[in-house]
């Protein structure tokens, strides 16, 4: 005996449109590969310096992480010294004095 759900109906039907949705569409594709038809995209100057600054702001990090690495390995060997004045400096700026 057989028993059928009448929901499998509407997803057999789905399933069969579905199929022949994406055989038209792998047949449109193909038609725009043989006739030399090609998609394109153009980006927004917005997008263009978000690019830029992105790269700058890698290549930052990068400097910034050696520079990290050889002050902990002066720190390490005990030669970084410090420098009251530059400290001063920085503060005195930083309070606009």
């Amino acid at each position: 005996m057989r028993i059928q759900n009448p929901n499998t109906i509407f997803v057999q039907k789905a399933y069969s449109q579905s199929e022949t949705n994406k055989t038209s569409k792998f047949i449109q594709v193909e038609s725009a590969i043989k006739s030399g038809k090609s998609d394109s995209v153009t980006f927004s100057d917005t997008t263009l310096q978000l690019q830029k600054i992105s790269a700058a702001m890698d290549n930052s990090q990068e400097s910034r992480i050696d520079k990290i690495n050889s002050l902990k390995e002066s720190i390490a060997r005990g030669t970084y010294s410090i420098e009251p004045e530059k400290i001063a400096e920085k503060l005195m700026n930083s309070f606009s004095i």
